[in-house]
């Protein structure tokens, strides 16, 4: 179905025959995946669901809009209108939506296939699958050819993840031109059946958080399908070959501005597809709460500024730390896990500031402005030290990052001193950091100059 467009559909409940019990609404997905349906009356004709008299809801609706189905999964309410009468405008929210060939039941929710496609994956890709010749000023011999791919394929937990071509060639009749266009596309095969939302738990938001951890924003999806392979439709003697379902669920904006593969942290030519794909989707199982951090480090228009930037920056860092060592016991400073993860990356950013000082002076800056000491808006009237540490912490988190799915740290070093922006990167930390040591300096003195004055104070009132 359509993006956008409002769909009249007759829902039913699971059990129910659909063509007699089936009451009128619509149904609706935005472009950012969110699912939409509405019901314009209850199935007993007598109470909204808007008070808790009505009926309950079920876990699972069907719905039927010229010949297509519909699955609504996990619905639930939203604004009600028409009070207790039988007709009115009940807006309902759910977990995700299947539009397919069949209704399904609450057990058949299980897929063993899953197709996905992200925003901002070939860019990551970066396949080219298309050579054009023709000759230069002339277009009087034109030819295209397709390049090949190598299909990739790596074991993950309980099945096999596959990266293949899914290029295609249009022609527009509108416009009169025809589109090349190469893609990518991921193919997740389980060995059995599992329930579609732990599928999306363990395979489909882990994929889409590797790609973040790539270009440093999360990526919409641009498709996603599902099929099931055991199901079995069998109606007499005829049986109905399970097909695939359109998978409707919120993932945000498609329509995201294009950036540059240059950019990105690491692509699939820095990576051995069969060996860091499925360490990738652990690592990302795991600190997911780190990279949550991580993306709004890297958020257009941060909220708060410097001084909010640099908050995050020591929350991810600290969360990532202590997801890579969980047996830790007791207090662990942050300069004692920075100086833990400088030395599982190879010190990068002990050459990039060219001292060991700064892991502690980042952790008196972080007790210093985010503690509230009376001090503490010295930082809001000069921002070059938040600016230096943010940038610091960025970097490292990175580079250990690509440690843990498993590059090693000199190729890792390789890859974040690679980009095309990290010389504005260093710049930052560079230019910055005496501002930060300066800053500590003068409280010190604050202190001191404090805590001699007590000292006179007593003596004199000796």
């Amino acid at each position: 179905m359509d993006l956008g467009e409002v769909h009249p559909v007759r829902w039913s409940r699971p059990g129910d025959p659909h063509d007699e019990t089936a009451v009128p609404g619509t149904y609706s997905v935005n472009d950012e995946g969110r699912v939409e349906a509405h019901l314009h009356a209850t199935w007993d004709g007598s109470a909204s669901f808007g008070f808790s008299a009505g009926p309950e809801l079920p876990p699972l609706l069907h719905g039927e809009s010229f010949g297509e189905h519909i699955n609504l999964v996990g619905p639930r309410l939203g604004r009600s209108k028409g009070g207790m009468r039988s007709l009115g405008d009940i807006t309902l929210h759910a977990d995700y939506a299947l539009e397919g060939f069949a209704f399904l039941s609450e057990h058949e929710l299980a897929f063993t296939d899953l197709r996905l496609r992200f925003t901002d994956q070939d860019e990551w890709t970066g396949w080219d699958r298309f050579a054009v010749s023709h000759q230069i000023g002339s277009l009087t011999d034109v030819s295209a050819s397709l390049r090949p791919v190598d299909e990739l394929a790596a074991e993950v937990d309980g099945g096999v993840l596959r990266l293949v071509d899914a290029s295609r060639v249009v022609y527009d009749p509108i416009k009169r031109r025809w589109e090349l266009a190469t893609r990518s596309m991921f193919e997740l095969h389980l060995d059995e059946p599992l329930p579609i939302g732990a599928i999306f738990d363990r395979y489909a938001y882990p994929l889409q958080v590797a790609l973040l951890s790539a270009s440093g924003r999360l990526p919409g999806v641009a498709s996603m399908a599902g099929t099931n392979t055991t199901w079995d439709f069998a109606s007499g003697n005829t049986r109905v070959t399970p097909r695939w379902f359109q998978v409707r669920l919120f993932h945000g904006p498609l329509d995201t501005a294009h950036i540059s593969n240059l950019t990105f942290l690491h692509r699939l030519g820095d990576l051995d597809f069969p060996t860091h794909l499925p360490r990738l989707l652990r690592v990302v199982e795991v600190h997911r709460f780190a990279l949550s951090h991580y993306a709004l480090l890297h958020a257009e228009h941060a909220a708060g500024g410097h001084l909010a930037r640099f908050g995050v920056a020591v929350q991810m860092i600290e969360a990532f730390d202590r997801t890579l060592h969980p047996l830790d016991t007791g207090t662990v400073s942050l300069e004692a896990r920075l100086k833990r993860l400088e030395h599982e990356t190879g010190g990068l950013i002990d050459l990039v500031i060219g001292n060991r000082r700064w892991r502690g002076e980042v952790a008196q800056l972080r007790n210093f402005a985010l503690h509230g000491d009376i001090h503490a808006v010295d930082v809001l009237r000069d921002q070059r030290p938040l600016v230096a540490a943010s940038e610091a912490l960025l970097m490292l988190f990175e580079t250990r990052f690509l440690v843990e799915i498993g590059i090693q740290p000199d190729q890792a070093q390789k890859l974040v001193t690679g980009r095309v922006h990290h010389w504005t990167i260093v710049q930052a930390i560079t230019s910055n950091y005496p501002a930060l040591t300066a800053m500590l300096e003068t409280e010190r003195l604050r202190h001191g100059r404090k805590k001699g004055s007590g000292v006179n104070r007593t003596a004199a009132s000796r």
